[in-house]
């Protein structure tokens, strides 16, 4: 699970979503995230001899997993003291969507005629009538509004206030599903902290900065205004004689005709000192609220003693943690929504075509590339296989598909990993979704490397490592994904030798179930019911 989840990620629009998302908690009182698996058709021309033809093929932009963020005003819902957006009564979404996109979603519904860009349709409470209403803000975009309710199981759409759900008004069940076929509300809320331990929106970054960011604005302007007056310091003459801008410039010398002749500054000399130390403690103040310049990046001032640099970024990384635990907390939510949508959507079989006539259903393959196991960089792939279901073998009779999946990667020549995966078994499990906030800053490789030598050093001579996969570890280091590399092209061979290791380490029941692996042999896993 935890694979194909990372195939949705680098196959969607997930990455540049949280993107968005974790912008939008700096700003916001609430940003979400939503977890959505559509199908939508296009039509396409194909020449035909001298003429074309129009068929309809999967859009690959507007279909699959998609992840669209909505703001606070996009989403409505009923009890704002409730934190846990699945015990809400009703959740409606707003959106708006080009005319064409529209079209390839509800372009097949009965009462699409009825949809006109930059019109809504709405109810008069008075006379019971529907009267369109003109949408000046939004010309030619299509209002979409979802309405969803868990406890009913109900999820209806209208599109510019046009009903588009089932013709039987009763039968509109909300489309995300759970492993027990049970709805769910298909979005995630992401904020900066809470507010309280009861009110549903969050306190943004901007929000808890609002208050000493306006005192940091007043001093600023009231100390640069006093700079600029000191600098072009307004003067009182009394005299006869005339003083202007014509005779003041540098290193001008001037005699005056009236020996009473006085120039005198009309303001004393102000103390900015006092100003900008005052600014100082503003600044401290929001960076104790935030992240402090010297763990963005920036040098810290020659006074500071290295001690005094190192609590305040561990005071920063402190802060930062409990934001990261906020932050985990929604993606442990919107990870449980990902694996809804693997479960129910990506590892089903989907009907294939065959020669243009007959279909057969088929179980897709998962490829991830650029995976490092054991030390090694290779490829993962993750096949469900319909000939596991429901099939019971003895331990023979696994060790023996298992070495027939080496033969299937070209043992010992391969540069794979093969996981087979018996389908009922993985859509039968419930998962757990886990994520650790603890590192909020990336790892110092300098530091990592120093204590895998010093690791290597101690435990070097100990009989109870294992010699290959410490040296492994370590190189590993120094070098992503390229220990194979490293290890001696003798004892690769002399483990591929006179035969396999027991393939059947691991109990039948893990969801990964057999892999075939490259320079070493490698244990398989094979799931049965």
């Amino acid at each position: 699970m935890r694979e194909i989840i990372e195939w949705m990620v680098y196959n969607s629009n997930y990455k540049s979503s949280f993107l968005m998302v974790a912008m939008g908690m700096l700003v916001n009182p609430v940003t979400y995230l939503g977890a959505e698996y559509v199908e939508v058709y296009q039509k396409i021309k194909t020449r035909i001899g001298k003429g074309y033809t129009s068929k309809e093929i999967i859009d690959e932009v507007l279909s699959g997993f998609q992840a669209p963020v909505y703001s606070a005003d996009q989403i409505l819902f009923s009890n704002a003291f409730e934190q846990n957006v699945q015990k809400q009564r009703f959740v409606i979404k707003r959106n708006y969507l080009d005319y064409t996109e529209a079209q390839a979603k509800y372009g097949e519904h009965e009462n699409w005629d009825y949809v006109q860009p930059g019109i809504t349709s709405v109810l008069g409470n008075a006379d019971g009538l529907f009267y369109d209403v003109k949408d000046d803000d939004h010309p030619f975009l299509v209002e979409e509004v979802t309405y969803l309710n868990r406890r009913e199981d109900t999820e209806v759409c209208f599109l510019g206030g046009i009903y588009t759900g089932s013709p039987n008004v009763e039968e509109n069940p909300i489309r995300h599903r759970d492993s027990r076929n049970a709805p769910k509300y298909n979005i995630t809320p992401y904020g900066y902290q809470r507010i309280n331990e009861h009110f549903f929106f969050y306190k943004s970054l901007m929000n808890a900065q609002y208050w000493d960011n306006l005192l940091l604005d007043s001093q600023y302007e009231l100390g640069m205004n006093r700079a600029f007056l000191d600098t072009e310091m307004p003067i009182a003459v009394s005299g006869v004689d005339k003083i202007d801008s014509d005779i003041i410039f540098p290193r001008s010398v001037v005699a005056f005709s009236d020996k009473d002749t006085k120039v005198s500054p009309l303001l004393p000399q102000a103390n900015l000192g006092q100003m900008f130390q005052a600014m100082g403690v503003v600044e401290s103040s929001m960076e104790e609220s935030s992240v402090s310049g010297v763990t963005a990046g920036q040098l810290p001032d020659s006074a500071q003693k290295a001690t005094s640099v190192a609590i305040a970024q561990r005071n920063a990384q402190t802060l930062l943690q409990g934001v990261g635990k906020t932050l985990a907390e929604s993606t442990v939510q919107y990870g449980q929504l990902m694996s809804d949508i693997a479960i129910n959507n990506l590892t089903v079989p989907q009907a294939e075509e065959i020669l243009g006539k007959e279909s057969k259903l088929k179980y897709r393959s998962f490829i991830l590339n650029n995976k490092v196991v054991d030390g090694k960089e290779s490829n993962k792939v993750l096949q469900f296989d319909e000939s596991l279901l429901g099939l019971e073998i003895t331990d023979d009779e696994k060790r023996g598909k298992n070495l027939e999946l080496l033969k299937e990667v070209g043992y010992p020549n391969i540069k794979s990993h093969l996981y087979k995966i018996n389908p009922e078994i993985f859509h039968r499990r419930r998962y757990l979704c886990r994520v650790e906030p603890e590192r909020m800053f990336p790892k110092n490789e300098e530091f990592i490397q120093a204590m895998a030598v010093q690791f290597y050093q101690l435990l070097r001579g100990d009989p109870l490592i294992e010699p290959e996969v410490l040296v492994r570890k370590v190189v590993r280091a120094f070098y992503h994904g390229e220990s194979d590399q490293f290890i001696a092209k003798q004892v690769q061979n002399v483990m591929g030798m006179a035969g396999l290791p027991n393939p059947n380490e691991a109990s039948a029941g893990r969801i990964m179930t057999s892999r075939a692996m490259g320079a070493a042999p490698p244990t398989a896993q094979m799931l049965t019911v």
